[in-house]
């Protein structure tokens, strides 16, 4: 095991640390020694966080990379209209980041979820110690950037129904479960919450929904989504954005 300057101590939140997701399953840490990590998860925190409540205070801080190591978390930004607008989804295993910013982009889990805070002196420790995390957190906010450069190119599009189906196919292709019928999303939104996707108010996204469903480009059981295969298999590449 590596013998270089000690991580900084970073305290434990105490709660649920029983059955906190193992290190081991995150690609964020892969290349690390199995001993190492085990040693590792027992020194970070675990914020846990319901569904939909505020964000806890420790996962609004700024200079913090956020580690989610269970359920969902929906990112969000404001237009310079005043419209809130979600701008990504983050799973499990993924990674989000405030550094350089005084603050935690706003944020909402739409599952219960847990997260991990990681401090800018903590990161830097990590990255000394294994350089090949650093790679791995590179890889991880490249992965970041080049989804919500394709999230614009979508939010770009001018009808209601063109945002909303490739909002559908972009979240199916990143988290959909594959079903005989088709692509099914695993999300619990209300139409309010689907707006927010896509940039639209409600009722333009309830019309939109109602435009798919009589084209059977979706099926629709309650909060349940599916996407059939003939259209999962008929939809174009999403438009490329200048980088």
């Amino acid at each position: 095991m590596a013998t270089l300057t000690p991580l900084p101590s970073i305290p434990s939140t105490g709660s649920g640390e029983a059955t906190r997701p193992a290190l081991t399953r995150l690609d964020l840490f892969d290349g690390i020694p199995r001993r190492d990590l085990d040693l590792l998860d027992a020194r970070l925190p675990l914020v846990r966080w319901p569904r939909e409540a505020d964000a806890p205070a420790s996962l609004t801080r700024g200079d913090h990379v956020y580690i989610v190591r269970q359920g969902r978390i929906a990112l969000g930004d404001v237009t310079s209209e005043g419209q809130d607008v979600t701008t990504t989804i983050v799973e499990a295993g993924a990674v989000y980041s405030s550094l350089g910013l005084e603050s935690a982009p706003p944020a909402v889990a739409l599952e219960a979820s847990a997260v991990t805070p990681l401090p800018v002196h903590a990161i830097e420790a990590l990255i000394t110690r294994y350089p090949r995390f650093g790679v791995n957190l590179a890889v991880a906010l490249t992965g970041r950037l080049a989804n919500l450069h394709q999230t614009v190119a979508i939010v770009s599009e001018m009808r209601v129904e063109d945002r909303l189906r490739r909002r559908l196919h972009q979240i199916a292709e990143q988290i959909g479960t594959a079903a005989p019928e088709g692509v099914r999303i695993g999300l619990d939104l209300t139409h309010a919450q689907w707006a927010s996707l896509i940039g639209a108010s409600r009722e333009a996204v309830t019309t939109a929904f109602g435009k798919l469903r009589s084209a059977g480009e979706v099926v629709m059981e309650g909060r349940s989504i599916t996407i059939p295969w003939d259209a999962m298999n008929a939809m174009p590449q999403a438009p490329a954005l200048a980088s």
